[in-house]
């Protein structure tokens, strides 16, 4: 039986291969499609806290497709022309993510005050 695959304008291999690896908590998963999941655990709901999902797009004449999840919703969808836009979105989106963290973090850490 032959592996039939849809035309994309971004080839797979080059989408998976140019998107950075995961900073901090975050994971990545990619698979032969090209798709690239990167994703925040949450230690509050079965959900991730954050997903990107970054795919070669099959339905529009742009590149490549960003789709955006915290807890169980899409938040947002973005298409790309070109790899090397939505790579620097990605890595700016996990940098931000992780900074706010960082951010709630020290703000949950009570100062300590000298005795």
């Amino acid at each position: 039986m032959e592996l039939q695959t849809a035309e994309t304008a971004v080839e797979p291999g080059e989408l998976r291969d140019r998107l950075p690896p995961a900073p901090g908590e975050w994971t990545r998963t990619a698979d032969a499609t090209g798709t690239v999941e990167y994703r925040l655990p949450s230690d509050e709901s079965p959900c991730t806290a954050a997903k990107l999902t970054v795919r070669p797009e099959l339905f529009t004449d742009h590149a490549v497709r960003l789709d955006r999840t915290v807890d169980c919703r899409g938040v947002g969808t973005d298409r790309f022309d070109a790899v090397e836009d939505v790579v620097a979105v990605v890595e700016r989106e996990l940098a931000h993510v992780l900074g706010g963290l960082d951010d709630v973090s020290e703000r949950e850490t009570p100062a300590r005050g000298d005795s």
